[in-house]
């Protein structure tokens, strides 16, 4: 069996086994007992990255490059409908966001029963933001709404326990894919959870980036030589905020991380169900997060097809209930991507690197931690290989599809040295849509990266340059070299063009 786990919106540090203060202790059972993926990138936001994970190639390639309206391409073969073609019984609960058409849902695209936001994004509890006539969820197909003594985390992990356990009869292997919309705005968590971590952020976000730092490098998650000092975020300096900006950002941290250890119950339960039901032993785990955490704040409303009539009430007495938009800002998820730089949105290490880790009796285990350069694109060969098959190539089920670009690191967690991508190898990155002026990019060749983003002091009209980082000596990409090497420039964005112009 497969087991993928994903988060949504969660920054590097989140877990405890990357160097969190927050209590996941299922998760960092399995992540200790399994292979900590350290260097494991996903697309900058939503959408791509499950575009990417679905189809083993970059979201553009997948015709997803940005998370309004995206729709995973035809042209690819979809990773459940590769499962499911040798024998797997397919399974998924929680965010789709590739589709919102019944031909578009996970069901047109290989999965056998399934429960989808298929939305980027909704409230966690209370009534849903979407009125009754917006296509939100769809339920195998149906358009469905959601209950109304639901949570989030809760109710996803109730629909894939309860497809799983439909099949307990059936012999066949299963892949269960659990997409979770936690921590992701807005946040919200059930009452008995909002003030688990009372008072723990007080001290606001600056003390809590370096202790996250110096824990993650206690963990070895991050290079020894990692300093506190060396980080230069965006942020205001804590100090800076008043006295209610600061007790405002400190509960939204608060809920933050209440949402973040309701997850990992949640998948405590799931984990207790398939050992009572024996089939956690048989069953290959692998969880990431989707991209960097979120920077932004509670006045961000996002282009969404909600209700128009909400009305937000974000007083301190209601954060995180039903009602109320909350995000942790700038700060607080600097604090979380720390020492790497930016966050979501972003093509530099902060909004693209994320936690990860695969757990099976067949791994090497004492809590093992994988350098390795690997992408969300190498998920899908991997599961495939697991599965004891390979991707068709150019032809599936008798139409053209598009080969991938994603390589299997199902040998590398069990034991082979060989890197899953070598210093020749070219994986190329897009955030925003190609062909567009100076689109937002970045592609990487070994240990070489270049990026192109707009910096926030620029003009909003000026065409953003290309910068050159060298990755295994500048991981937080603070020292553009491109004009100490100017050659290799010219050729990585060559390479870029080359991909671009495929697109």
């Amino acid at each position: 069996n497969i087991l993928l786990l994903v988060a949504d919106d969660m920054g590097y540090t989140d877990l405890g086994s990357f160097g969190s203060e927050i209590p996941t202790p299922n998760l960092d059972a399995l992540a200790f007992d399994g292979v900590r993926f350290v260097n494991f990138h996903a697309a900058p936001s939503c959408a791509p990255t499950r575009a990417m994970l679905m189809s083993g190639l970059t979201g553009g390639e997948a015709g997803v490059t940005d998370t309004m309206a995206p729709v995973l391409s035809n042209d690819v073969a979809a990773l459940p409908a590769l499962l499911q073609d040798v024998g797997y019984r397919t399974y998924m609960a929680g965010k789709w966001h590739l589709g919102i058409e019944r031909d578009q849902s996970p069901l047109a695209r290989g999965f056998d029963a399934s429960f989808a936001l298929v939305r980027g994004g909704d409230s966690h509890l209370g009534a849903s933001h979407f009125a009754p006539q917006t296509v939100a969820y769809r339920e195998n197909g149906q358009l469905v709404q959601v209950p109304a003594d639901w949570f989030s985390s809760r109710l996803y992990t109730d629909k894939l326990i309860e497809m799983i356990r439909s099949g307990e009869d059936n012999r066949s292997p299963w892949f269960g894919y659990l997409a979770f919309t936690a921590p992701h705005w807005p946040l919200q968590a059930p009452a008995n959870w909002r003030d688990r971590s009372a008072d723990r952020y007080d001290g606001g976000y600056d003390l809590l980036r370096a202790a996250r730092i110096n824990r993650a490098r206690e963990l070895g998650i991050i290079p020894d030589n990692t300093s506190v000092e060396d980080y230069v975020g965006l942020a205001p300096s804590w100090e800076d905020l008043d006295a209610e900006a600061r007790q405002k950002n400190a509960r939204a941290m608060e809920l933050y991380a209440a949402m973040v250890e309701n997850m990992d119950y949640h998948v405590g339960r799931l984990l207790e169900y398939l050992r009572t039901t024996n089939q956690f032993d048989n069953t290959v785990i692998l969880f990431f997060s989707d991209n960097g955490a979120s920077g932004s704040d509670s006045s961000f409303r996002p282009r969404m097809p909600w209700k128009p009539d909400l009305a937000w009430n974000n007083s301190l007495p209601n954060m995180g209930q039903a009602g109320s938009f909350v995000a942790i800002g700038r700060g607080w998820a600097e604090a979380t991507t720390a020492p790497y730089r930016a966050v979501k949105g972003s093509l530099y290490e902060g909004g693209t690197r994320a936690a990860a880790f695969m757990h099976h009796e067949s791994l090497l285990h004492g809590g093992n931690i994988d350098r390795g350069y690997l992408t969300v694109m190498d998920v899908l060969p991997t599961l495939l290989e697991i599965g004891g098959t390979a991707h068709p190539g150019t032809e599936f089920q008798g139409r053209s599809v598009l080969p991938i670009r994603g390589r299997s690191f199902w040998s590398r967690v069990q034991g082979q040295s060989e890197p899953v991508h070598g210093d020749n190898d070219v994986i190329p990155w897009i955030s925003s849509s190609p062909r567009s002026q100076g689109p937002q990019a970045a592609l990487v060749r070994g240990d070489w990266k270049i990026v192109r983003e707009r910096e926030p002091s620029s003009v909003p009209e000026t065409t953003p340059v290309w910068r050159l980082y060298h990755l295994a000596t500048d991981p937080g990409e603070t020292t553009d070299v491109a004009e100490q090497w100017p050659d290799l420039l010219e050729e990585l964005i060559t390479l870029w063009n080359v991909y671009e112009a495929g697109l």
